[in-house]
């Protein structure tokens, strides 16, 4: 017993957790962690619960209060609820905290009765699968949702999941994600019963053997996971580990061969993954953050996963998932995993000491709960297509504080790529219908109706349409500040479409509106300037970039050479980018011809939006726009730009970087002074420079191209990683700016104008 936690403090913020039972299931053991790791000095905390359940002993052993209601059975409603309001009464949370639909729906009922209660619901899903339960649980799913705007916050602990319910209705500027944490002191590896196990088991020494551990569920569709594992080779064993329906586990003994093995639920769980060589996860729907997968990567085990909920965001090794309902390709994630379980594993070990433990889940919790309501920001944008100006409003979006700030996205032309990335971090986007290159008053109502809904705090401008639309927007509403983003460099207005021109000038002459305007590079803040860009609003900033989207993976090269029917030794150049004057693809295909000539070995990959239009040539494959760009940059054994004007600052660039490819590019923009030393620098328009290049790099020695490559992911987390630039964007977007800011990395040694 803690005896801090039991001393009764006038400081102290009294919260009150609200959860069904206190079984061992992954919700339930979170709220263990988090009720009992907060800082007793801050908050005087107590869990109540329906019914009795054995983690109550063990919260109780960690200085926790635990009271237990003792709702008699399903239909004890009347009497229950009055000893629940009788409970909090005495209590007097200033935060009711409940967890999961039946709790969620109780703390909205009770609110009322408890005046000044901050009421936090948390979301423990993706995808709700209430339906299982019956006509009850699908009223209280809908009852849940129709009362969602009661709380005052959502703690989510999966990104997908955050999406999910900002679907349904529930207010996404007050969802806030927060990860699970896994005790990775606790969950180590240990291989001391691994013997004693599988001869329980009656498994062989020799056999490869996964686990698939959770409850017996059509919604963990172990029925997949039992059929990948018959299309893998023989050595390969499946334990399923649980129990729940028995009408579905009997589909799933029925469909096992003697590689398909069972058992009941275990207490030592970190015996049993010390058993395992690797574990999957085969669920077709409802996973939010999987604790399964967490603790096994504490293990130091590979995994391979249905890309369901966060999944692929928890794992090392992205690659390593497959869609849901898909046997033969987990089958090929599985066998992956085979191929290389020491190296994946190591890498899941470290991923999760860094990224998902019960420290980092507490503090942020604790956080998250105390804090003031977020800034809402309006962000403006002409479309969320493809290119980088609008894969760096979603990073950027994806990155902010949202204890400080709510970001909703408006873009002017319907549809776009990047609108679901935005979505499934939970943050709303609401689209004009403009057609490209036509504003309508229509569109022009829309964005008034939003503006007047919305009422933001700071308006946001996205490129020259964006900025223009951010200006419009805060007319509209009630004046509040602007900020302008211009996304790209303008070495002569004649090469911009007529409309984007007149906008341009337009916006030079509204210059003296926003609080400032934000440049990419040192190169576009100078042009613009020069034709009447208020100098004195200006501010520098470089892109940011996701190191943990876009980070090395070691088998993304293996995965593409088979898809393109490559030699295991073939070396891939890249070149990833819209098909677009600006980038230069005749220069690339002169220089690739040239290079190929000498070097058959050597494939050029091309990827981006009408690029299957570019000309058919030997050895090099066009594969148009592609939705795997991360795991597609992390493949390449060299990147390359060959643009010839129009660059601010090339994303592609910088995400090869990031995954520690090396790099060749023309001159253009700031490109030089982002690569440095990562790489090489050559004239623009001139194949026979880019070629050699090209050759020089990839001639070297495989250590020496690798520590060229390592030396860029180096730069760019030093220097130009998503969460340092994000928080020199929030510095921009506070109500009241600091006095002088500076948002340049030390390395580009540019000044902001002040």
């Amino acid at each position: 017993m803690n005896p801090a936690a039991t001393q009764p403090s006038d400081h102290r913020t009294r919260l009150v957790f609200l959860i069904r039972d206190l079984g061992f299931a992954g919700a339930q053991r979170q709220l263990v962690a988090l009720a009992s790791g907060l800082d007793p000095a801050r908050f005087e905390v107590t869990v109540v619960s329906f019914y009795p359940g054995p983690q109550a002993a063990e919260l109780e052993q960690r200085g926790v209060k635990v009271i237990v209601i003792g709702k008699r059975h399903r239909w004890d409603m009347l009497g229950f609820f009055v000893r629940l309001v009788g409970t909090l009464r005495k209590l007097r949370p200033q935060i009711l905290h409940s967890y999961l639909n039946e709790s969620n729906l109780l703390g909205a009922l009770l609110k009322p009765l408890l005046p000044g209660v901050k009421l936090v619901w948390g979301l423990r899903d993706s995808q709700t699968d209430a339906a299982l339960f019956g006509w009850l649980g699908k009223l209280v799913f809908r009852l849940t949702t129709w009362l969602s705007r009661v709380p005052d916050l959502f703690i989510a602990n999966s990104h997908s999941g955050a999406a999910y319910y900002a679907r349904l209705g529930y207010p996404a500027h007050k969802i806030r994600v927060i990860a699970n944490g896994i005790d990775h002191i606790r969950f180590q590896p240990d291989a001391s019963q691994r013997g004693q196990l599988r001869a329980d088991w009656g498994i062989p020494e020799n056999a490869f053997l996964f686990g698939l551990i959770g409850r017996i569920s059509p919604m963990k569709d172990m029925l997949t996971g039992i059929a990948a594992v018959k299309l893998l080779p023989q050595h390969v064993h499946l334990i399923i580990i649980g129990a729940g329906d028995a009408d579905y586990e009997k589909q799933l003994k029925a469909q096992a061969d003697d590689r398909i093995h069972f058992s009941p639920p275990r207490p030592d769980m970190p015996a049993v993954y010390g058993a395992l060589d690797a574990v999957v996860s085969s669920s077709a729907f409802g996973e939010g953050f999987s604790n399964v997968l967490g603790e096994a990567m504490a293990c130091g085990l590979p995994c391979a996963a249905t890309d369901v909920g966060d999944s692929a965001r928890l794992l090392a090794t992205p690659t390593l998932t497959a869609p849901p309902g898909d046997p033969a390709k987990l089958a090929a994630a599985m066998q992956r995993v085979t191929e290389n379980p020491s190296i994946i594993g190591a890498s899941n070990q470290a991923r999760l000491a860094e990224h998902f433990t019960i420290p980092r889940m507490v503090e942020a919790t604790a956080e998250a709960l105390t804090a003031e309501p977020p800034q809402k920001l309006m962000f403006c944008i002409t479309g969320l297509g493809s290119g980088g100006a609008e894969m760096m409003l979603t990073n950027l979006c994806g990155q902010l504080d949202r204890r400080k700030f709510a970001p909703i996205v408006v873009s002017l032309i319907d549809g776009g790529k990047h609108i679901a990335a935005l979505e499934d971090m939970g943050i709303p986007v609401q689209t004009l219908g403009m057609k490209p290159g036509k504003p309508s008053f229509s569109a022009l109502w829309r964005l008034w109706q939003c503006a007047r809904r919305e009422r933001a705090d700071l308006y946001v401008g996205w490129m020259y349409h964006g900025n223009l639309a951010a200006t419009l927007a805060s007319w509209f509403a009630h004046r509040a500040p602007v900020v302008w983003n211009v996304r790209q460099t303008l070495y002569n207005l004649a090469l911009e479409k007529r409309g984007s021109a007149l906008v341009i000038k337009a916006l030079a002459w509204l210059s003296w509106q926003p609080r400032h305007i934000i440049y990419n590079s040192r190169l576009s803040a100078q042009q613009h300037e020069a034709i009447g860009y208020r100098k004195e609003r200006t501010r520098i900033t470089c892109n940011g970039f996701n190191t943990e989207t876009f980070r090395p993976d070691p088998i993304a090269g293996q995965r593409l050479r088979e898809e393109l029917c490559l030699a295991p030794e073939t070396l891939l150049v890249g070149r990833l980018g819209r098909n677009a004057a600006m980038k230069d693809y005749p220069t690339l295909l002169e220089a690739a011809k040239r290079v190929t000539a000498t070097h058959p070995h050597i494939h050029f990959v091309i990827a981006g939006t009408d690029t299957h239009y570019l000309p058919a040539q030997a050895n090099v494959h066009l594969l148009g726009e592609r939705s795997d760009i991360a795991a597609l940059t992390a493949a390449l054994d060299l990147a390359c730009s060959s643009s010839a004007f129009g660059e601010g600052f090339p994303n592609v660039l910088a995400e090869a970087m990031c995954c520690e490819v090396p790099v060749v590019t023309t001159d253009v923009g700031d490109s030089a002074a982002l690569v440095a030393d990562a790489g090489l620098i050559v004239p623009s328009a001139n194949p026979e420079a880019l070629s050699e290049a090209i050759t020089k790099v990839l001639n070297l020695p495989v250590e020496e191209r690798h520590a060229l490559g390592a030396k860029g992911r180096e730069r760019i987390l030093r220097d130009f990683s998503i969460t340092a630039v994000t928080r020199g964007y929030e510095q921009l977007l506070c109500p009241r700016p600091p006095p002088s800011l500076s948002l340049v990395p030390s390395a580009f040694s540019l000044t902001s104008h002040s």
